[in-house]
């Protein structure tokens, strides 16, 4: 009995020595998880901040040429579209020069040698109707319905005194002119001197002052009238 009792007493730590080995073994196994585990969370926060670090550079994007098909063929133009089209080319240009000779510049064949030796008779003359009317230029104007040439002596508010024996003051002083002839009143005509030039208007005078078809016959001309200072002249006779 006594050896039969040490048999199993012996069978049972030989058992559990088997068993010892096994369950040894299996102990560690969760703790060699749980220091991969946190080694990977160790890891982590090194892979987000090096990629915090360094931002993914993106590729610029290349747009893709656009696949255009070939060029659509334009029907020839008729007789009839090709007429239309210079009419209206015509049109146009007529209507630009009409706005510029109605406007801008003044233009007028001239008769007569009431401006000679400034302006001969049948010169072809241009003004600047947008240039204001200045002591001494030459100036186109209309009065009675006819455009003519003179020169502007005196502007609003200044006194013009003609005396009778030929001389011209414009306030109290002769004007400094490139006019040889002397300059008499008008007979039989209501302007009387000294006079002086109302608001608005101007005082013309004739180069040729023998000629007193000027404002010693009908007064001064309006502002309104005047076709602006002469830019040149076209000689179209006695060249």
């Amino acid at each position: 009995m006594q050896d039969f009792e040490q048999f199993e007493i012996e069978q049972l730590d030989t058992n559990e020595l088997i068993a010892s080995p096994q369950s040894a073994a299996s102990v560690p196994a969760p703790e060699s998880k749980q220091t991969e585990t946190a080694a990977q969370e160790n890891d982590a926060p090194s892979e987000k901040t090096s990629s915090e670090k360094s931002p993914s550079k993106k590729a610029p994007s290349k747009k893709e040429p656009s696949k255009k098909g070939p060029p659509k063929k334009v029907p020839p133009k008729t007789t009839k579209q090709i007429l239309i089209g210079l009419l209206i080319k015509i049109a146009v240009v007529a209507v630009l020069i009409w706005v510029v000779f109605t406007f801008v510049l003044g233009l007028s064949v001239h008769y007569g040698n009431n401006m000679y030796p400034a302006v001969n008779d049948g010169d072809l003359t241009v003004s600047f109707r947008l240039q204001k009317p200045f002591i001494n230029a030459v100036v186109l104007y209309r009065v009675n319905g006819k455009t003519e040439v003179g020169r502007v002596i005196a502007l609003e508010g200044s006194v013009v005194d003609i005396s009778e024996n030929g001389s011209l003051t414009v306030n109290g002083v002769s004007p400094a002119e490139e006019v040889f002839y002397a300059t008499y009143q008008a007979e039989n005509s209501p302007v009387t001197f000294p006079y002086t030039v109302e608001p608005g208007k101007v005082f013309i005078l004739n180069d040729f002052r023998q000629d007193i078809n000027d404002s010693r016959t009908f007064g001064t001309v309006d502002r309104k009238d005047l076709m602006g200072p002469m830019l040149f002249t076209v000689r179209r006779r006695n060249f």
